[in-house]
This record gives C-alpha cells, structure tokens and sequence, in this order.
C-alpha cells in the first residue's frame, strides 16, 4: 500500500505530462485517486474486464473509463497488465476452451479436407480463423465478465475484512489504554 501511494503520479505531473493534458482536468479530481470501499472494487472489476477483452492499449482504454466509471485510475492501470504478451496466448487459449465448452464446439468436427479446399494460404488461416472466431469471442466475454464479478466481490470482501481489522486494533489498543 504504501509503495503504490509512492509510485501513483500527482496532479502535477498530470499537468506537466503533455501526452495526459487534455485528460488533465478530469483526472484531477481526487476522487478518481482515493482509495475508497466504492472505487477499489471497481476499479479492480474495470482493470480485470478491459485487460482481457482489449488485447492492445488496455491501459489506457481502462484508465480513460475509469473516469465516468469513478473507479480507482491507478488501480485500474494496475490491473490491466495482469494481462501482458506473456499471459495472452494462455489466456486466449482458455477462452476458446470455454467459448467451445458453451457452444458445445467440437474441433473433430471440422473437416481438415475442407480447408485444404480453400485454395492459399492466406485462404486457410482465415478459415481456421472463422471456425475458431465463435468460440474465442463468446470465451473472452465470459472470462472477462466471470473475472471482473469475482474481482469485485474479492476485493469488496477484502476492503472490509482489512477495514474490520483496523477498526479491531483500534478498540483494543482504547481498552489497554483505559487499563
């Protein structure tokens, strides 16, 4: 906690960025940088959900709908890079899995005869491409919204356990000091 309050850029050097001053004045609002029980887990559901879905330039695309969203912007930046060129192909590979499991997609099922069919190459990485587009677009939308409700619940639950335990310590240090 206390290194991520270090590393989180200041409204100034918002300012001073060139490349953020037309996003400047709406990210200035301090309660897109608090850390509150309502921002945290959206932003953590927002990170998670736009790092899967959008394979490229997430983090932006989070942080900039991170702002009507009132999520957390550092948190949702954060979480965008769970999702990185090392995770993708693993990943994408578990959403086809689950997109063929929900449309009961079997791979047997495609004739290898009818690609060979298709005359070039080209012609054949898009049919492999088509058949396998169904199952991998209904996979990244179910991982994504799976990923993203089970990120929020979390880190819900884990913003009032820690809250409970502050508010814990705080009780017992007032009874050892009225003793």
């Amino acid at each position: 906690m206390k290194w991520l309050k270090r590393h989180i850029p200041t409204r100034e050097t918002i300012h001073e960025n060139r490349l953020l001053r037309p996003f400047a004045r709406p990210l200035s609002d301090p309660a897109l940088w608090r850390m509150t029980r309502r921002s945290v887990p959206r932003a953590v559901a927002l990170g998670l959900g736009i790092g899967i879905i959008i394979p490229f330039m997430h983090t932006v695309i989070a942080a900039i709908l991170a702002i009507p969203l009132r999520a957390n912007v550092a948190i949702t930046a954060a979480l965008t890079l769970l999702v990185n060129p090392l995770t993708y192909a693993p990943i994408y590979y578990g959403c086809y899995l689950v997109g063929s499991w929900e449309l009961h997609h079997d791979s047997s099922v495609i004739d290898p005869r009818a690609a060979e069919q298709v005359s070039g190459e080209l012609g054949r990485v898009m049919f492999w491409v088509h058949h396998a587009s169904g199952p991998i677009a209904l996979g990244i939308v179910t991982v994504a919204a799976t990923t993203s409700a089970i990120g929020y619940f979390v880190s819900a639950f884990a913003w009032r356990w820690w809250l409970a335990s502050k508010w814990r310590q705080r009780r017992h240090a007032r009874r050892a000091a009225k003793a």
